[in-house]
């Protein structure tokens, strides 16, 4: 699978939050949820997603020291934010779901001003979707794409346009025709049963009649 990118915003789900705190030793740092539990996504080209409790909680267990997690500001790796291996960047999981505490250098004030003025107030994440680590399901608004399984969490930080809109998302997308594929398959096999069942029971009608 390839890796995908999403973003939440605080007006849309007012668990993502996002400010600037201050540390024990003084230094500001910004907080932020990046990956909320059982909220459905905005339309992301034909599907919402919905992350489930515990999809992170492998992938997370298993890169500890081999992975190393960063925080940028807006995706851009030239606005580096923080690092896991530096002590820079600090993942933590709850009940709702994942975030992140990360402390930049003095030249990202902007960064840090932007956040305290409202002006920032979302969070992106970079991940990867394990092999059969996700399902598909359908309500009355059309298809949601559940994640149960991640294989990868690269990146998170905050973003200026958090909307949760269709990033990245053609492994997804190829996932889901693949589900809408089998689902006619589906619907076609009875329909083809019946059909098969009909020609029979007018052969043997003949045979009757002509006997």
């Amino acid at each position: 699978m390839e890796r995908e990118l999403r973003c939440i915003s605080v007006d849309d789900i007012p668990e993502a939050e996002l400010l600037v705190e201050t540390r024990a030793d003084g230094r500001p740092a910004i907080r932020g949820m990046a990956i909320v539990y059982n909220r459905l996504s905005q339309d992301l080209g034909g599907f919402r997603e919905r992350i489930l409790p515990g999809a992170f909680d492998k992938v997370l267990d298993r890169q500890r020291a081999r992975v190393d997690l960063v925080s940028y500001f807006n995706h851009d790796p030239n606005m580096m934010l923080g690092r896991e291996s530096s002590g820079t960047l600090e993942v933590f999981r709850d009940d709702k779901g994942i975030g992140y505490v990360v402390t930049p250098p003095a030249t990202r004030a902007d960064v840090m001003e932007l956040i305290s003025r409202r002006d920032v107030k979302g969070s992106s994440f970079a991940f990867q979707v394990a092999s059969g680590g996700e399902s598909f399901s359908s309500d009355s608004a059309g298809p949601i794409r559940d994640v149960r399984e991640a294989a990868g969490l690269y990146e998170m930080g905050p973003v200026v346009s958090p909307a949760y809109v269709q990033t990245s998302a053609m492994p997804a997308m190829r996932s889901l025709q693949a589900w809408q594929e089998s689902q006619r398959v589906v619907v076609a096999t009875p329909a083809l049963g019946r059909s098969v069942i009909h020609r029979i029971a007018t052969m043997w009608a003949e045979v009757l009649r002509n006997a």
